[in-house]
């Protein structure tokens, strides 16, 4: 097992733990849907005002209220942030804000049960080889460490969650920079060359191997062709 090289297994999740179309369409469909609902509910609280602000700052504006400029009333401020944010999630935006935006929407989803999180067959097992052999599994995505920690502890095999010890976010870093999966080695506090980083993104890829870490390419069903590469493939995590 190429695991057996490596001290850590950094994952990805689209396209690697799970499917890339139940991100796209399940998960980002209830964050439109369910977007104006939430915020209405919540605009006041601290959390939602608090994920407001780096949303707007993302956004090139100094505050919220710089953003919100205007006497206007909270339903007129709700529908112009959520226009905004459902214009940045059609552009597919990684932007922090907008993340942690839509992970406050999902952790609704997930407890009330209306989502589950959608998880590839092999996965359950493989984390279950690699926690045994004494591996840590860790993630980094572009979704929120939030949303990450929902969608493991509630997925179609259970929670999963508790075998994962460590989630990154764009708060390292943008996931195609190379200064971003050295910043997660040194946070686990690992040589890079003790991490094997399995994603089906070959730019990713790239910048991890250039921060000397290890790389697995995943082909799974739906995934976009990955073009010439010098990465490993693999088609599940049964071999890894």
């Amino acid at each position: 097992m190429i695991s057996a090289k490596y001290k850590v297994v950094l994952l990805d999740i689209e396209g690697t733990t799970s499917a890339i179309d139940f991100v796209h369409t399940t998960m980002f469909d209830y964050a439109r849907n369910n977007l104006e609902s939430f915020l209405s509910s919540s605009f006041e609280t601290k959390e939602t005002s608090e994920t407001l602000e780096v949303f707007a700052k993302n956004e090139n504006h100094p505050s919220l209220s710089a953003f919100l400029d205007g006497a206007i009333s909270k339903a007129e401020k709700i529908t112009r942030l959520v226009n905004l944010a459902t214009q940045r999630m059609k552009e597919d935006s990684k932007a922090t804000g907008l993340k942690a935006l839509q992970g406050l929407v999902w952790r609704k989803g997930f407890n009330s049960g209306e989502l589950k999180g959608h998880i590839y067959h092999d996965v359950p097992d493989a984390f279950n080889r690699w926690k045994s052999a004494g591996t840590t599994i860790a993630i980094y995505s572009s979704g929120s460490i939030l949303a990450q920690k929902i969608y493991f502890a509630n997925t179609t095999y259970g929670n999963l969650g508790a075998q994962i010890t460590h989630h990154f976010d764009t708060t390292s870093g943008p996931k195609r920079t190379s200064s971003s999966y050295e910043n997660i080695a040194n946070n686990l506090n690992a040589k890079a060359s003790d991490i094997l980083f399995l994603s089906d993104v070959t730019e990713e890829l790239d910048a991890a191997k250039t921060a000397g870490m290890g790389t697995g390419l995943l082909i799974r069903p739906g995934n976009k062709p990955a073009g010439n590469n010098d990465h490993i493939a693999y088609h599940d995590f049964n071999n890894i």
